[in-house]
């Protein structure tokens, strides 16, 4: 298992946490390319990592192990912007070879990349197993991916890419899609999350461990999930949506929840500054939306250890509404960019970060 708790700057403000599947057959090579608009250029020093494991219920269950799959070949690439064909490439290593078996997970050797200024940095991964199976990947729709020279937003990425450098602080985004910045236009980072880690000074790195389909109540399990986001010295929380709309948890139970993540990230550090989002509207059922309502209270109450930020009023329009001009599709109440551009400023002049 790749060690979570090195100090390593995050390049990246994308969200890589493994939230579905991809099959893939017995002794046949993929290619899987992926593509990161990063916040360091220059000359780095740069290490990928993978853990082999689900990290929250959702695409399945949590802390299922995913299947034994041999990286054949590896590399670090830039290109102005993502295509097919990254510009230029340098091979990643593993323990000073170019090929290494996953089981746990995987941590490449530090490799030497000068990533010119406006490029963006890729990652092509060649793999094989020996049996028919499915990979744990990352569904993604903020950075271009490609699976065997064809475009999807489903690819085995890294879900960590770090250099070596100075930092001071570690800003840390912890929920679900919506953290995530899932149904955001590919390659424009105009999530929320996306836009605020951007917008950070360079002596602050910043992790983004939204997933979709995530839980609070898998984050409070202490698993994996839990262990990530303990690098944080500043954590964002915003659960809630899945744990009432597709989990049919309680209000109280979710409150129950967040009380035990925050209780869990104060006991690793106890001076960690943690800021709790309100649950923001999702078009839930009248049941579900009382429930929403529920959590609402509490949090604006005042009765978590934590700061707040209530996001929920930034996208609401009608009572449990996402306003429409904020919504993804009609039929999909996911933050679009405009909603992004609304919630990060509204973070940002709070002065909580």
């Amino acid at each position: 298992m790749p060690d979570y708790s090195e100090p390593l700057f995050s390049l990246t403000v994308s969200a890589c946490g493994n939230n579905n599947f991809c099959p893939v057959a017995a002794g046949e090579e993929t290619e899987f390319l992926s593509w990161y608009r990063v916040r360091k250029r220059g000359e780095l020093s740069v290490t990928i990592k993978y853990f082999n494991s689900i990290y929250s219920t959702g695409c399945g269950v949590r802390e299922q192990k995913g299947p034994a799959f041999t990286i054949t070949g590896a590399y670090l690439g830039y290109a102005k912007k993502p295509s097919r064909s990254p510009e230029t490439e340098v091979p990643l290593f593993f323990g000073g070879e170019p090929t290494t078996l996953v089981t746990d997970g995987y941590e490449s050797d530090p490799a030497d990349i000068n990533i010119p200024e406006e490029a963006w940095l890729s990652v092509r991964l060649k793999v094989r197993s020996g049996s028919d199976c499915a990979l744990l990947t990352t569904d993604e729709s903020a950075s271009s991916g490609y699976k065997n020279g064809l475009r999807t937003l489903n690819v085995l990425r890294p879900n960590f890419i770090g250099c070596r450098g100075e930092f001071k602080e570690t800003l840390l985004f912890f929920g679900d899609s919506i953290t995530q910045g899932t149904r955001t236009a590919t390659d424009k980072y105009e999530s929320w999350s996306h836009r605020v880690g951007l917008a950070m000074p360079e002596n602050m790195s910043v992790i983004n461990l939204g997933m979709g389909w995530s839980r609070a109540y898998d984050a409070a399990a202490d698993g994996l999930f839990m262990k990530l986001a303990r690098r944080g010295t500043i954590v964002t929380i915003c659960f809630g949506v899945n744990d009432i709309k597709s989990g049919g948890r309680t209000g109280a139970e979710v409150i129950g929840d967040l009380s035990r993540i925050i209780s869990l990230l104060r006991e690793s550090n106890p001076a960690v500054k943690i800021i709790l989002f309100t649950v923001p509207p999702f078009n839930m059922e009248p049941s579900g939306e009382e429930q929403r309502q529920i959590v609402n209270r509490e949090i604006l109450s005042g009765a978590f250890a934590a700061d707040v930020f209530d996001f929920g009023s930034v996208l609401e329009g009608e009572p449990g509404r996402v306003r429409p001009e904020y919504m993804s599709d009609p039929d999909d109440a996911h933050p679009n960019g405009l909603a992004g551009e609304a919630a990060a400023r509204a973070l940002l002049e709070s002065g909580l970060i």
